[in-house]
């Protein structure tokens, strides 16, 4: 079976910030790349527009405003909240598929990725916005994918080149299966 490999995507501006840092990374990481809209709408739309064969490996990409760390997201959960997306749309709270399941599980982190360093740590609440809504959305859309998401920080909390430089290693690790599927 031929690869497909892995595909990046970021999150453009949100409300309030001019720049997102995961768009500077997706951009910036040597993969495929795609910027999402902070938008409801436009998550679901790509998703729906995303031809499953194109892809073997999915790592999304969004910014945790005031964390300190890059975050492993190991599930993403059955919730969302009322904060409203860069449109003005607000889905929340409640459930994001009232018949789904409460958590997910990531199916991209192999162990040595899920490993603790001073650049990353693995989490369990990749929080109740639109990191999570495409995480769980997008592992209900592609159950028979690899699909994770990478919570980033500020550049001010960890350096754009520290933080390129932990992802390309990932890169790295994730072509590795990639090619190996």
């Amino acid at each position: 079976m031929r690869s497909n490999g892995l595909l990046v995507t970021g999150f453009g501006p949100y409300p309030g910030h001019d720049e997102n840092p995961s768009q500077r990374l997706a951009e910036s990481c040597g993969c495929r790349f795609e910027i999402l809209e902070v938008s409801f709408r436009a998550v679901d739309e790509f998703l729906e527009s995303l031809d499953p064969s194109s892809f073997d490996l999915w790592l999304a990409i969004g910014v945790v405003g005031k964390g300190e760390t890059m975050l492993v997201e190991t599930v993403g959960h059955n919730r969302i909240g009322k904060t409203p997306d860069a449109r003005g749309e607000i889905h929340g709270p409640g459930k994001i598929d009232p018949a789904g399941h409460a958590m997910l599980a990531s199916t991209l982190w192999s162990p040595e990725l899920l490993g603790e360093n001073d650049v990353r740590k693995p989490s369990t609440d990749p929080g109740g916005y639109l990191c999570n809504y495409v995480l769980y959305r997008a592992l209900q859309r592609f159950p028979d994918k690899r699909i994770g998401f990478l919570h980033v920080p500020k550049f001010e909390h960890i350096p754009f080149d520290v933080q390129l430089e932990e992802l390309q290693a990932m890169v790295e690790e994730l072509s590795m299966v990639s090619v190996d599927q």
